[in-house]
């Protein structure tokens, strides 16, 4: 599988992944399911391009610190892009913000390591 094929696969594994738990959590109005899919367009292609990045220049070691910051920030950005795309209340928004991703970033780890 090439590098590109396999990013644009992680992205759409991601998109099903965070909305079967969007869905999960009740998210399932029309401008719900199309926040998260473009919020995911936004934020996993700049995720995945400075991991290429640091891959071909070796900026900083990656590891599980490195991951989980990096995790810890995408987790922030897609909150705050949910308040402000959903107008909803931040506390549920900001819990579904962190399961979306440990799902899609723990099936992610099994299906590509």
């Amino acid at each position: 599988m090439s590098l590109i094929s396999s990013y644009f696969l992680a992205l759409f594994l991601t998109i099903v992944i965070e909305l079967a738990v969007a869905f999960f959590f009740g998210f399932r109005k029309k401008i719900e399911i199309i926040a998260i899919i473009f919020i995911n367009l936004f934020t996993n292609p700049i995720l995945n391009y400075l991991l290429a990045v640091n891959d071909h220049f070796s900026f900083f070691k990656v590891n599980l610190l490195v991951i989980l910051f990096l995790e810890l920030l995408i987790v922030l950005a897609e909150w705050k892009l949910l308040v402000f795309s959903l107008q909803e209340k931040s506390k549920k928004l900001l819990a579904l913000s962190v399961v979306m991703n440990f799902f899609s970033y723990i099936i992610g780890l099994l299906i590509f390591r």
